[in-house]
């Protein structure tokens, strides 16, 4: 893992709050550490190019929720119970030079062609804008269904622009 840690990964205030470990079993671990390596740290090295060549400043990227134990996951609202955040799949990030529309843009076109599951910009404003991008490599189940969503309220929808 070139450029997140495994306590990104885990680190929740909810789960503090709640008293909650939200400790990746080993299967796990294993399954963050497949992910940054085939998916995250790519799409980073990536965005640090568009970055420099843009000029947007820093590339650094913000996991905002990484991996969630299932208690972990059934307190957060909204959340799914079929979630790939339980079995180390899937990470909300944002970037942190707060290019968001940049971001969802440069993710849309970098994921071309590559293995992932999900690419959700998510709780978009009116503007198109997310608060924050969901990325999964792989569902629960395994598999790889290169979906592009947005996210407005409760509704899913084709990715905006």
């Amino acid at each position: 893992m070139k450029h997140f840690t495994m306590q990104e990964f885990t680190r929740s205030d909810k789960a503090q709050e709640l008293g909650y470990a939200n400790e990746p079993t080993p299967e796990h671990r294993a399954n963050i550490e497949e992910f940054v390596r085939n998916l995250l740290d790519p799409l980073r090295e990536g965005w640090a190019i568009r970055c420099a060549h843009e000029h947007y400043g820093t590339p650094a990227i913000y996991v905002s929720s990484g991996y969630r134990c299932v208690a972990l996951n059934s307190a957060i609202a909204g959340s799914s119970q079929t979630s790939a955040h339980c079995v180390g799949y899937a990470a909300d990030i944002v970037p942190m030079n707060g290019h968001l529309r940049e971001f969802k843009n440069f993710c849309r076109e970098w994921l071309v062609g590559r293995k992932f599951d999900q690419l959700i910009s998510e709780s978009e404003n009116n503007a198109n804008i997310p608060k924050w991008i969901h990325i999964g490599y792989k569902n629960r189940e395994g598999k790889q269904r290169k979906q592009m969503l947005s996210a407005k309220g409760k509704n899913y929808m084709p990715i905006t622009r």
